[in-house]
């Protein structure tokens, strides 16, 4: 309603993948507010004074610029002066100003804000980071970093290829990274072929490197090697030299060290080729992936949000799985994330590489460094009686330890810390606790909710079996799944590195275990490539014999570790075979890794394979989007996997941004409607594209009833059901219509695992053994908060059904605003003889404002008379009006009482809340607008709020440390714009 004031984007620093996707998105959700005077900033920073040449943004100009690299806005380095930048934001009359950059990128945006603040310009600036680098502190992923790992893999790769298929090779990748590792160390672990990786974080004595490289091609005749560019500033000394935006120019790192291993090896007489692959720009000038894509969506979607609402002087990001909004201080006032020479990703790197300690001689890696002053400075003390709601339960969930029934072995853990050094800090123990992300969804919220508390996964310091004395079984249940035969591999690996040489594969899933005679031995050599094979070596089948066959046969053959690699029904089968296992009183450890494309197990954050099914699936529905876009009255028909949940289909949707219809299993859909709604779009736009999840064919139609071996209900085929109905439809109204149906089902989920899921497949098997070997039985392993656990299996069969795509959930909102598409439920005028052969519009859409819950059932009761003055956490004590309730291994309740703050946290920790700049605190209410935006799941305000995974360790005596209380992001009901 202000035809005088703007919005303005501005993108700066290096390129990543995902700008595109987050300009989109800031344009779009504009629009979405009503703002339509929308400005691109072209030339970073330098382009602010130069108002002449911002070129104006709408829907229409952006619509396909995230299926391109880059950005639109031609990024630059470098600064004017901040008065002239605020003065030229004030006179250009910009009130919304969004800042896409780095860590240098936002101290500009800090500056900027505080300079518009001297002028006494109302100017909400947001920044949303970027880098490929991962190095911005607090956020769990920076965008583009998934999209650069991918893309870097693929060099790895490459290396490999030609280290292993040319005589006496060595395959060298420099990739970036100038001062942190993260891209060369994910590489690495998602490759698995690396011999050798460097680090700038790495104090490395280079003879060293030269040494282990001549020993590897006089043993291996070949291998890879892997150094990320900042290792020009550590290996070697730069010249000292700036760019323009005061980065030091770097010595390239690549080249040095080829000519070194070159010039060594010539020393020593020892045949050799160097292939060296420089992919530097290939890996961030790529348009975003499927998960970054959508990643870039919501980030935008909230700083937006943000800015309407008068926030300013903030960032947005995601913190233990929640969006929330943070002061630009809070990541530019510590120092970047590093990647910690005496962390577990660093040894899970080590362990990968075999590489040994290229430390100089008596020299050590330098600790890290955990500077929370910032933080603290911008932070006020909290209390956790007022993060805990009176009917608010922490339910605690116990493991079955086989120690408390049968003679541990209490053998010290053969897998020592990094360089054979026993480091008590990698080892955890029977207290060491994580608890959900505490959160309150706005001040109306009193509700009580149940926050899990899990075992945190990793290794012990005391085994319950002798490795010597083991045997492990694997097996993989149910449908193919991308990841799987990374899982596979990892756990050999890492029974052998424990010292385990019985490790066999039952082929044919749960039925394959009554023949042990066809089981087949894994071994390293075995399992070596595996990983870069879709599906699985084992042979997945459905279908279950009697439990307590499987039972008997595993005690018979004297198996100890039981692994088994499935979902749902699969899990099932596990508990019910450990508990037969007990009633026949056999030692053996049974633990699951849950498996499954559908991304439908509940409490985990997500399960293996998903990403990289989406992926896939975003392929498919490109090329619907190209074949209906480049034909005359075209539909482009995609259907994709989801049996009972529609996830897959809502992210690729999501993530492709180019679909007009979306129809997943959770919906009620009129199939008039959706005819009538495809006719519009025809009418209107000339094309259309519409995905439909396989799960329709048991909700669109009826299916048989019929079931397969595994129990599932056969459906009936809604892909080809469909077309048939829109050609019906279209053809006795005379509108001339071609439908490119595209079925990618099995080629989604047939594939390798992507570099972010070969990871996440690797780790969750290392807790699976670490488990196993410390003798927890029953349970399963997963991913809660950024936080990898061990639970019972119960916690994800039993006590909560199937995760189901929330049709009053923000992420389904998100899918209604990027297809456009109107309500498609039934109800009146769904009587086929009442629909009219051309809608003049489509219906308009009908979602309820009433608030729904998040978990469980409730019921607001206005504001919560537990407002009050902070205090820091006392050391001990109860927390009013919470409860622990404590669940064993099987499920039954064995404890509840009073909570208490020891509990959660160790004694010593505080909670802090992170205050936010708001625009009202200077210039006053502002508009006190009424947002124009239509939710369903309530909104947020300045009482809403997540707080930081906590953690307990060594009973409650471990290490006190700051959880921070985080303001979510999130539309508000009342704006200040």
């Amino acid at each position: 309603n202000d035809p005088v004031s703007c919005a303005a984007i501005v993108s700066c620093g290096g390129i990543c993948p995902g700008l595109n996707s987050v300009i989109r998105e800031i344009v779009n959700t504009l629009w979405d507010y009503g703002v339509r005077r929308i400005y691109g900033i072209k030339g970073g920073y330098k382009g602010v004074v130069e108002p002449d040449k911002w070129v104006q943004l709408t829907p229409e100009t952006v619509r396909d610029i995230h299926t391109q690299g880059g950005t639109m806005l031609i990024s630059d380095r470098g600064n004017p002066e901040i008065a002239d930048m605020a003065q030229v934001l004030k006179e250009q009359g910009v009130r919304q100003y969004f800042v896409l950059g780095g860590d240098g990128t936002h101290k500009g945006a800090m500056k900027t804000f505080e300079g518009c603040l001297e002028i006494d310009h109302e100017c909400s600036v947001i920044g949303v980071p970027k880098t490929i680098d991962n190095d911005v502190p607090l956020l769990d992923q920076t965008f583009g970093f998934d999209t650069a790992c991918t893309e870097a893999l693929k060099a790895v790769d490459s290396a490999y290829v030609e280290a292993t298929c040319n005589a006496n090779c060595i395959g060298l990748v420099k990739l970036m990274g100038r001062h942190c590792g993260f891209i060369a160390m994910h590489a690495t672990l998602a490759s698995r072929h690396v011999d050798i990786c460097l680090l700038p974080e790495m104090n490395i004595d280079s003879e060293k490197v030269l040494e282990h490289t001549a020993h590897l091609m006089r043993t291996k005749k070949h291998c890879v090697i892997v150094v990320a560019e900042g290792c020009g500033d550590t290996l070697i000394k730069s010249s000292g030299a700036v760019d323009a935006g005061g980065n030091k120019v770097l010595a390239d790192a690549g080249l040095w060290l080829k000519g070194a291993i070159a010039k060594r090896l010539k020393e020593l007489g020892i045949t050799n080729t160097i292939k060296y692959i420089d992919p530097t720009y290939m890996i961030r000038s790529t348009p975003a992936n499927a998960f970054d894509s959508q990643y870039c969506a919501t980030l935008a979607q909230n700083a937006v949000h943000g800015a309407l609402a008068g926030y300013s002087g903030v960032t947005v990001g995601k913190v233990h799985e929640r969006f929330v909004f943070l002061p630009i201080h809070a990541i530019t006032g510590q120092a970047g994330r590093r990647v910690d020479p005496q962390g577990r990703w660093f040894r899970r790197m080590l362990e990968t590489t075999k590489q040994p300690d290229f430390l100089p001689d008596g020299s050590q890696h330098s600790p890290k460094k955990i500077d929370s002053a910032a933080l603290e400075s911008l932070s006020s003390p909290g209390s956790v009686n007022l993060l805990l709601n009176p009917g608010d339960e922490v339910r605690r969930l116990e493991l079955v330890q086989l120690s408390e029934t049968f003679r541990p072995a209490n053998i010290k853990n053969p897998c020592l810390g990094i360089d054979g050094k026993d480091l008590k800090r990698d080892f955890l123990d029977a207290s060491s606790w994580a608890t959900k992300t505490f959160m309150r969804t706005n001040k109306r919220d009193d509700r009580g909710h149940v926050y899990y508390q899990m075992l945190l996964g990793g290794p012990r310091e005391h085994l319950h079996f002798n490795p010597a004395d083991c045997k492990a079984v694997i097996v993989t249940c149910g449908g193919l799944c991308p990841g799987l035969n990374s899982v596979i591999r990892e756990i050999v690996m890492t029974l052998t590195a424990y010292g385990v040489t019985n490790v066999f594969g039952c082929k044919g899933g749960y039925k394959g275990m009554t023949s042990p005679s066809d089981w087949i031995q894994l071994t390293p050599e075995v399992v070596k490539d595996i990983h870069n094979r879709g599906g699985t070596i084992l042979v997945s089948d459905r279908g279950n014999p009697p439990c307590m066959d499987v039972a008997k046969i595993l005690q018979e053959q004297k198996v100890t570790h039981y692994f088994v690699i499935g979902g749902d029904g699969t899990h099932r089968g596990a508990m019910e075979i450990f508990r037969c296992t007990q009633e026949v009183n056999h030692n053996v450890s049974v633990v699951g890794v849950p498996k499954t494309i559908d991304n439908d197990i509940p409490i985990l954050d997500r399960s293996f394979g998903y990403k990289t099914a989406c992926t896939e699936a975003v392929k498919a529905i490109n090329s619907a989007y190209t074949e209906a876009t480049s034909n005359t009255n075209c539909i482009g028909l995609v259907k994709l996997m989801g049996r009972h949940c529609g996830w897959i289909a809502m992210e690729a949707t999501l993530a492709a941004r180019h679909v007009d219809i979306c129809i997943i299993p959770e919906m009620d859909v009129s199939l008039p409607k959706l005819l009538a709604q495809a006719l519009n779009l025809i009418k209107t736009q000339g094309f259309a594209v519409i995905v439909v999840a396989e799960g329709c064919g048991d909700t669109l139609i009826q299916s048989s009833g019929e079931r397969d071996a595994g129990g599932n209900k056969k459906l009936a085929d809604v892909g080809p059901w469909l077309q048939g109905q829109l050609l019906d439809f279209f053809r006795p109204r005379h509108v001339p219509l071609t439908v490119k149906f595209i079925d990618p089902t099995y080629t989604i989920r047939a594939v390798p695992a992507n570099a972010n899921d070969s990871i996440y497949c690797s780790v969750l098997a290392q807790h699976a053994v670490h488990g196993a070997m410390a003798g927890y039985s029953g349970i399963t392993v997963g991913k809660v908060d950024e936080r990898y656990v061990m639970l019972p299996i119960h916690a994800i069969t039993c006590m909560e059904g199937s995760r189901k795509v929330d049709l009053q959930s923000r992420n389904f909102r998100r899918l209604i605003s990027t297809t456009c598409q109107p309500n498609l439920s039934s109800g009146a005028g769904d009587d086929w003889a009442l629909l009219p052969p051309i809608p003049s519009s489509p219906p308009a859409e009908e979602i309820s404002d009433e608030a729904a819950p998040e978990m469980g059932i409730f019921e607001w009761k206005g504001t919560s008379a537990a407002a009050a003055a902070g205090a820091v956490l006392p050391a001990a004590g109860d927390v009013t009006g919470s409860t622990l309730r404590v669940l064993s291994g099987y499920g039954q309740s064995e404890l509840e009482r009073t909570l208490q703050a020891e509990d959660i946290v160790d004694t010593g920790s505080q909670f802090r809340r992170l205050e936010v700049m708001r625009l009202s605190d200077r210039f006053g209410p502002g508009a006190k607008a009424v947002t124009p935006l239509k939710i369903a799941t309530g909104f947020l305000d300045d009482d809403s709020w997540a707080v930081e995974t906590t953690s307990l360790t060594e009973g409650g005596l471990g290490k006190s440390q700051a959880y921070f209380q985080l303001l979510r992001a999130g539309p508000r009901e009342h704006l200040y714009f």
